[in-house]
């Protein structure tokens, strides 16, 4: 079963120009242009460059008013933003190059840099290192964000790094921008944190027994989220089951799948940084990893499951948005063969009943704490 949200095709003019986008619901900002891109998308027609890199752009808007010269490379961390820009540069015949999940751009290759700075520090800050290093000497940083989700920290940030920022407002945004020097800095910022320069040491914590690799930017970075905690306390023997993970975040529910028994395990998530901790994790186990959207439904089309485990997100960026959860379960239920068991946590004011009563034959509430609520059902 696939589980596809609705498109909506619709144009903004951005620095005199009509810039096709996609939009949809259950993605942050619904996919729809932002300020902050906006405001990047209005600098990149003004400022020609022979290569440009864009990271986290909202609808990947600067690619449609650069110079139609520009070499383009995109890079995402959300699968459904990414597919949300390639509809919309589709629509306008724009060429790019994607950014694979976890693939470094080549140092030194970059004329310019786009970034779309995201409200958790370490994730934006291991976003600006990217873009530092990809840039060349002379070659120039842009970056926006929203003055109340990271935008006030930006011009400290960048100057931290390359040495100077020039900043403007305007909007409620904040744009930063900076020129990479012709040597690097001595000593380089934030190399004391883990995680944030690429080939460090990966960060990892433990769960009963096993390490999770975790990267500033998965969904309870270094911690254990007290939802899948209630979760995993609940799961039962698992023993020769085969086990989907819906939004697999930094593995847990599928290192307790496998604890319980599990054969084998299939996970998938929205965002990169998860498919990586989770690649890293899973290494030696007989898991599979996917980068993707449930919206889209699974790369696994005819895979069925035994067991699905979830603890599925019910926010597109700071809006409640139940239309992940509707795609979480109708396809946990595409993919279950009659009997098969979803195992589901869910905030306790969420009313999920009904909706899992739609898709599966028993419904129950396994266990309640004043937080949460774990529910069973039963294809």
């Amino acid at each position: 079963m696939t589980a596809v949200g609705a498109w909506y095709d619709a144009v903004i003019v951005v620095a005199g120009q009509s810039c096709p986008y996609a939009v949809r619901p259950g993605l942050p900002s619904g996919s729809t242009p932002t300020p902050a891109s906006r405001l990047l998308a209005e600098h990149a027609a003004g400022a020609p460059s022979d290569h440009v890199l864009l990271l986290d752009v909202t609808a990947a808007l600067p690619a449609l008013t650069a110079p139609a010269q520009c070499q383009i490379t995109v890079g995402f961390h959300h699968a459904g933003m990414q597919a949300a820009a390639q509809r919309g540069l589709e629509s306008a015949h724009r060429q790019v190059t994607w950014l694979a999940p976890g693939a470094e751009v080549p140092a030194g290759s970059m004329a310019a840099v786009y970034i779309e700075a995201c409200a958790t520090h370490e994730a934006w800050l291991r976003r600006l290192v990217e873009g530092y290093i990809a840039l060349r000497p002379g070659g120039v940083l842009w970056a926006a964000a929203p003055n109340d989700a990271g935008g006030k920290r930006l011009s400290r940030d960048v100057t931290a790094l390359f040495g100077s920022a020039h900043e403007r407002s305007k909007a409620h945004q904040r744009l930063v921008s900076a020129v990479k020097p012709a040597t690097d800095r001595d000593p380089l910022p934030w190399q004391e944190v883990a995680g944030i320069w690429p080939r460090t040491v990966w960060p990892t914590f433990m769960v009963a027994g096993r390490d999770y690799a975790s990267l500033p930017g998965v969904f309870a970075h270094g911690r254990l989220d007290d939802g899948s905690a209630v979760l995993c306390a609940h799961l039962p023997n698992l023993q020769g089951s085969r086990v989907l993970d819906l939004g697999g975040g930094v593995g847990v529910l599928t290192g307790t799948a496998l604890a319980r028994g599990a054969r084998a395990v299939d996970v998938i998530d929205v965002d990169a940084i998860a498919v990586a901790c989770l690649q890293r994790t899973f290494a030696a186990d007989p898991v599979r990893v996917a980068w993707g959207d449930v919206l889209d439904g699974l790369p696994w089309r005819d895979a069925t499951y035994d067991v699905v485990v979830s603890n599925p997100p019910f926010h597109a960026g700071k809006r409640t948005d139940e239309s992940m959860v509707h795609a979480f379960v109708s396809t946990a239920a595409g993919h279950q063969r009659p009997g098969g068991t979803l195992w589901l946590v869910a905030n306790a004011f969420l009313a999920y009943g009904p909706l899992l009563a739609a898709h599966y034959a028993q419904v129950s509430r396994v266990a309640e704490t004043p937080a949460f609520v774990v529910w069973q059902a039963v294809r």
